[in-house]
């Protein structure tokens, strides 16, 4: 077969051919004489051929038997592998071996290699003083990369936890690795570089977008042609985020104010996130969900905006939770704090025969409300019965000059205990 070794004729030359004769003689006084040529082929294969499968990544130790047949002499065995193994494959063992008389000894062949394939190789024996030889044939199949060590990690939910892992080259030169793992939440780098010769420390990122009941597994793989799969097992666990942030407000009552809750978004693809409330004086401006845009950075995710307004509809202290969630992106929660003021005066406003203010019941409740004016050039309806809750009537508001009252007055709107509206008014 191709592949199968020859002795070297410099070591020691044989005849090709050797050749010899038998003398026979006959009963009846004649004799017969036979010529002999013989001619010695390569030897066959020892034994059968030599086939293992194992993972990738690990070790194996070969014994293969070698046998002496001479009955009184031992025998010295030079040993050559062919051909040698290439990249980050190895098949290694001792340069020679000594067998006694007619006895066998197990050589010890190591393999290892870094990449999924088939390593096919001849382990040649020689007998260096007399060229004569044995040889093995020999098949390593090496399948996918078994898990090569487990990392427990705990965290809080969106707080990172971060962990290296060495990675070996073997190589003399660098190799770019890219890395894969079946959670989006640990975070990757796009491509580690392993320097020559060396362990590299490769940095990941457990980053939790949701919280964990128990521990959950996942899988991270480090690829490159040259030095094939690198596996690890990855055990989670993700505790609950308390609140994130708090926000203060203020605004006189029948006033609003506005501020900006944001957070950040990780996933690599758009989502939703429902928003609300559990208290109905603050709101959403966006309505009851806001949209995020895909995350171009893992690591840094994308900031995504949510507008809250409060309208206060008691003088002092309110407080809420903001809820923002969404199903794979996670919940953010922000406590409100708000505080309603007294009504703050309005105005002047000018009236040129007749003016529509807007008036809003801050309640969640129907209110009514008592209205007044203390100059008698402006004329107001006196009262506003039964407005609806968190909803505005117009007050229509008319100046006729020459009254006797001047042209400037001050409308107040009364409701219960609380202090007035005020408006202040010009005629003109």
């Amino acid at each position: 077969a191709d592949g199968e070794p020859k002795p070297n004729p410099n070591r020691y030359k044989r005849p090709k051919e050797h050749t010899g004769s038998v003398f026979v003689p006959l009963p009846d006084g004649t004799a017969v004489m036979y010529n002999l040529i013989g001619t010695a082929t390569k030897p066959n294969r020892e034994g059968e051929r030599i086939e293992q499968e194992l993972k990738s990544k690990s070790s194996h130790t070969e014994l293969v038997p070698v046998q002496n047949w001479l009955s009184r002499s031992p025998q010295r065995f030079t040993v050559k592998i062919d051909p040698p193994p290439e990249g980050t494959t190895t098949l290694k063992g001792a340069s020679y071996i000594d067998v006694p008389p007619n006895a066998e000894r197990s050589y010890a062949l190591k393999f290892h290699t870094f990449v999924e394939g088939v390593t096919e190789a001849t382990l040649t024996l020689t007998n260096e003083a007399t060229g004569e030889y044995l040889y093995y044939e020999l098949a390593f199949t090496a399948t996918a990369c078994p898990v090569l060590a487990s990392y427990d990690l705990s965290t809080v939910v969106r707080q990172s936890k971060e962990l290296e892992i060495d990675l070996l080259n073997p190589l003399s030169e660098p190799v770019s690795m890219t890395a894969t793992c079946d959670t989006n939440d640990i975070v990757l780098q796009p491509t580690y570089e392993l320097l020559p010769l060396r362990e590299t420390p490769c940095r990941l990122i457990f980053r939790p977008l949701l919280e964990t009941e128990e521990t959950s597994t996942a899988t991270v793989t480090f690829s490159s042609a040259e030095l094939g799969d690198f596996v690890y097992e990855l055990r989670l666990n993700a505790s609950p985020a308390g609140a994130d942030r708090s926000i203060q407000f203020k605004a006189p009552i029948g006033s609003v104010a506005v501020q900006t809750f944001r957070f950040m978004h990780y996933l690599p693809s758009a989502s939703s996130y429902e928003c609300s409330t559990d208290n109905p004086v603050f709101a959403v401006k966006s309505g009851s969900s806001v949209s995020a845009p895909a995350a171009d950075d893992a690591e840094k995710g994308v900031e995504v905006e949510v507008e809250v307004s409060f309208e206060p509809d008691l003088i002092g202290e309110s407080t809420a939770k903001l809820a923002v969630k969404s199903d794979d992106g996670g919940e953010y929660v922000c406590i409100l704090n708000g505080y309603g003021q007294p009504p703050t005066p309005q105005g002047p406003f000018e009236v040129s025969g007749t003016l529509k203010l807007d008036f809003k019941n801050p309640f969640s409740t129907p209110k009514s409300f008592t209205v007044a004016v203390d100059n008698e050039s402006f004329t107001v309806g006196s009262r506003l019965d039964d407005v609806a809750p968190r909803s505005s009537i117009p007050l229509n508001v008319a100046y006729r000059s020459g009254g006797g009252g001047g042209s400037k007055a001050k409308l107040t709107v009364v409701c219960e205990s609380f202090p007035p509206w005020i408006y202040y008014l010009t005629g003109v």
